[in-house]
C-alpha cells in the first residue's frame, strides 16, 4: 500500500534535511505504528530529490486504513516531537551512511553509471550531505 505527493509541486525546496527527517520517521514512527502495532511486514518512507516525490509504503499490510491514518498523522507527530542533539546526530549519521555505503564492484559501476546519466557529481552529493 502506498501514498505520496510531489513536494516540489507544493512549493518545497529540498535539501539534505528531508533525508534526516525521513530516516527518523522510518526508524521510529513508522516502525512502531505500521510494523509493530499495525502488523505490516514493513513501513517505509522515501523522498526522491530529483523528482520531488515523497512516498509512504507498507508491505503485507493487514490494516490499510490504520496505516493511512498513521501516514496522515506524521506531520502532527513531528510537530509534537522534541529531538535531542544525540537523536539528530544519529539520524544524520544514518543518512550519510546510506549515501556513502560500502559497495561491491558491480554496485560501484552501476552507481557510477547513474551518476553519469543524471549529472550527479561528488560535489553535489557533498553539498547535499552538508545540508543534513
Amino acid at each position: 500500500m502506498a501514498k505520496g505527493a510531489n513536494l516540489y509541486h507544493l512549493g518545497f525546496e529540498g535539501d539534505g534535511s528531508v533525508a534526516v527527517i525521513s530516516n527518523f520517521i522510518r526508524t521510529g514512527y513508522l516502525w512502531e505504528r505500521v510494523r509493530v502495532q499495525g502488523g505490516a511486514y514493513g513501513g517505509f518512507i522515501a523522498f526522491n530529490d530529483r523528482s520531488g516525490m515523497l512516498v509512504y509504503l507498507s508491505y503485507r499490510d493487514p490494516n490499510v486504513l490504520s496505516t493511512l491514518k498513521n501516514y496522515d498523522g506524521t506531520a502532527q507527530f513531528l510537530r509534537e516531537t522534541e529531538l535531542s542533539d544525540e537523536e539528530i546526530t544519529r539520524n544524520i549519521i544514518g543518512v550519510i551512511g546510506n549515501i556513502d555505503t560500502y559497495q561491491l564492484p558491480d554496485a560501484k559501476g552501476y552507481t557510477s553509471m547513474v551518476h553519469y546519466l543524471t549529472g550527479e557529481t561528488d560535489e553535489i552529493l557533498q553539498q547535499y550531505a552538508t545540508k543534513c
